[in-house]
């Protein structure tokens, strides 16, 4: 069998267009939640509040109590949920 060896001027030239996008990704993330009486009920309304870095950020939970906090920086954060009848409820 009669193999081409691959050119090294193809070579020099693949290489960075493959190792260019890897250094361009972000470092982001995502905190997703879910706010829920003591019997296990889905609390809507109840204002969740975000703080750390960029933040403070504020959410009001849907239907089912879900939040979600998107495209974060690395950091520490704190959330604070809220609502009138329940107190509140903070976790680091």
């Amino acid at each position: 069998m009669n193999r081409r060896p691959i050119p090294l001027l193809f070579i020099l030239f693949a290489v960075p267009l493959v190792a260019g996008p890897l250094f361009a990704q972000l470092q982001t993330g995502n905190i997703y939640g879910k706010v829920q009486a003591k019997d296990g009920s889905a609390l809507p309304g109840v204002t969740v509040t975000l703080s750390g870095v960029g933040a403070p950020q504020n959410f009001v939970t849907d239907n089912t109590g879900s939040f979600r906090f998107l495209s974060l920086s690395p950091g520490t954060y704190n959330l604070k949920a809220e609502l009138a009848g329940f107190g509140t409820a903070t976790r680091n």
